[in-house]
Order: structure tokens, then C-alpha cells, then sequence
């Protein structure tokens, strides 16, 4: 009788009815006064039980701020102060816009290629306080240049961070980005592919880049809002590749953006007829100048698997 009491309260206090948590930040910070509230953010995200991890969805500095050396380590190293597992997935400003005179008229696929060298110092485990085990597309695909695209299981649903970033010129060579969009593509169907195979409830893509920059409900499409709906420039075949595989999944999908600096939660996703993808969901954080952060529960017992806390720093704006 002992050793099966013994057995009960054992895996009694193995089993924790708190969902799995982790942090949704990007966008900065871009400024001196967005590094000071940065810093608190991180501790306010470490002071909080249970976080499993932090993901930033990019744009870790300004588009006109240097792009040199120091103020990408100085970025580097205030993002490690966080005491959980770090992800980022790159945006425009940490690379893509390093061209620009102010920012110091860096090659820009040089300074891709420092920051890779910096944030993935090894592309099988997440950078932070703790070290989290990831799978990255670098280690098992022909793109073997996309350390940045990670994924990892837990909590009954899939994630993974997806490099791709706004198209604000035209690209140095149309070549290498039509292949960072060919990497992407096959990045999500190789999410989609594992969720399948694993019964997961949910699929998490992170990216810098805001799919649906201008979005409104289909009554305002046409003269009334000629942008509204389209995919970003540049970006409608990723936009089909999405629309395809969250059509044909059983479970709810997230695409977490960043980008336009508006938080925001809806469903703009379209499938080919034209209706609404019900099981798809766009959560865009917050960014500078309001440095807040989203705290993301993940359940898979229920209907929606994924739900959304704005968490807001004092003087965080």
C-alpha cells in the first residue's frame, strides 16, 4: 500500500497543470531610451514562472542605426541576459538595410553573414540563459546557409522561426533571395510534414516579415482598399505555400509576425476560394516605440491550442 502511495504522489508532482508559456517580442529596441526599456522587459520576462523560452521576431536595431560591429555584439549581449532559451529570427534592419548610408553602406550580405556567425554560434541548440536543443534546416536540407530556421516540438505543437524579411528595394542579387524564399517554403512544409507525422495540434511560424501589412475585413476590398488582403510584395509564393498546407491541416496554425509595430491578432489567411482559413491565426507583437512583450499560452486540449496575453513593461512607451 505504501509503495503504490508512494507511486500516486510521485507522479503527482511530476504533472503540472500549468500550460506551456514562453515570450513573443521584436522590433527594437531602437533607441537609448528602447534599450533602457528592453533591459527591464528581460526582467520582467525572467521574473515570471514557468517561461519556457523567448522568441524576438526580429529587427533587434533601426534601420538608420549602425550596422557595425559593436552595436550588433551590444545586441547580442543584452539579449542574452535572458535567463530562458533565446531565438531570434532576423529582420530587414539586422541585415537586409545595412546598405543604407546612415546605417554605415555595409554589404549587406556581408553583415548577413556576421550575424549569423554571432546569433548561431552553434545551429543545434538556441542561444540564452539556457541552452534549448533545435533542429535547424542548415543541419539537414540542401540550405545549408539557413541556420537561422529552427524548430523544435513541445507542448503538442510544432515551431519554428522562418527568415524572411520585408522587400523595401530591390534585392543585391535576385538569385540569393529568390533562394532565402525557396528556403522558406520548404521550411513550412517541413513544419507541417513533422506536425502531421507527430498527431501535433498546432503549428508556430515566426518571421519578421508582416504578410499582410494592410488588412481589413473583404467588404473594404476593391476601391475602398485596393492593398487590403495582398500578400507583401515579393512574398506570394511563401503566401500560397502557407494558404496550402494550413488548408490541408487538421490542427490550428500560427503566423507571428512583426514588421508594422501594431499588435494585432486576426485571421487575414485566404485560401483559393477565397474564405477565410478559420484554423489560421496572424499574432503580430509589439514594437518600438511600445516595447511590450506577448506572453503565448499553448494548450492542446483546447479548441484554439493557442492563446494570446499582451504584457505590458512600466514606461514601455
Amino acid at each position: 500500500m505504501r509503495i503504490i502511495l508512494l507511486t500516486l504522489l510521485l507522479l503527482t508532482g511530476c504533472r503540472s497543470d500549468t500550460p506551456l508559456q514562453f515570450a513573443l517580442i521584436g522590433d527594437g529596441p531602437y533607441s537609448p531610451i528602447g534599450e533602457e526599456v528592453a533591459a527591464r522587459m528581460i526582467e520582467d520576462i525572467n521574473a515570471r514562472d514557468h517561461m519556457a523560452w523567448v522568441i524576438h521576431l526580429g529587427d533587434t536595431k533601426g534601420g538608420s542605426q549602425s550596422c557595425s560591429d559593436a552595436l550588433l555584439q551590444s545586441r547580442f549581449d543584452l539579449f542574452q541576459q535572458f535567463s530562458i532559451p533565446f531565438l531570434l529570427t532576423p529582420g530587414d534592419n539586422d541585415w537586409f538595410d545595412c546598405v543604407r548610408e546612415a546605417a554605415g553602406s555595409y554589404d549587406d550580405y556581408e553583415r548577413l553573414a556576421f550575424t549569423r556567425k554571432l546569433f548561431y554560434p552553434d545551429p543545434a541548440v538556441s542561444t540564452g540563459g539556457q541552452a534549448m536543443p533545435v533542429r535547424s534546416q542548415a543541419l539537414e536540407s540542401t540550405y545549408t546557409e539557413f541556420v537561422e530556421n529552427r524548430m523544435w516540438e513541445q507542448g503538442g505543437a510544432v515551431f519554428a522561426t522562418v527568415h524572411l524579411v520585408a522587400i523595401t528595394r530591390a534585392p543585391t542579387d535576385s538569385t540569393v533571395a529568390q533562394r532565402r524564399l525557396d528556403a522558406a517554403s520548404d521550411w513550412v512544409r517541413t513544419a507541417f510534414k513533422t506536425a502531421r507525422e507527430s498527431g501535433a495540434a498546432g503549428v508556430f511560424l515566426a518571421t519578421q516579415v508582416d504578410l499582410w501589412p494592410v488588412s481589413s475585413p473583404q467588404e473594404f476590398y476593391g476601391e475602398a482598399c485596393r492593398l487590403c488582403g495582398q500578400p507583401a510584395p515579393g512574398l506570394a509564393p511563401f503566401y500560397d505555400v502557407l494558404a496550402e498546407e494550413s488548408a490541408a491541416f487538421e490542427g490550428q496554425v500560427v503566423i507571428a509576425v512583426g514588421d508594422t509595430h501594431v499588435f494585432r491578432v486576426d485571421k487575414p489567411l485566404r485560401g483559393t476560394n477565397g474564405a477565410v482559413l478559420q484554423n489560421v491565426t496572424r499574432v503580430e507583437g509589439f514594437g518600438e516605440p511600445n516595447l511590450h512583450w506577448v506572453r503565448v499560452e499553448v494548450d492542446p486540449a483546447e479548441r484554439q491550442v493557442f492563446t494570446f496575453y499582451q504584457e505590458f513593461v512600466p514606461a514601455g512607451s
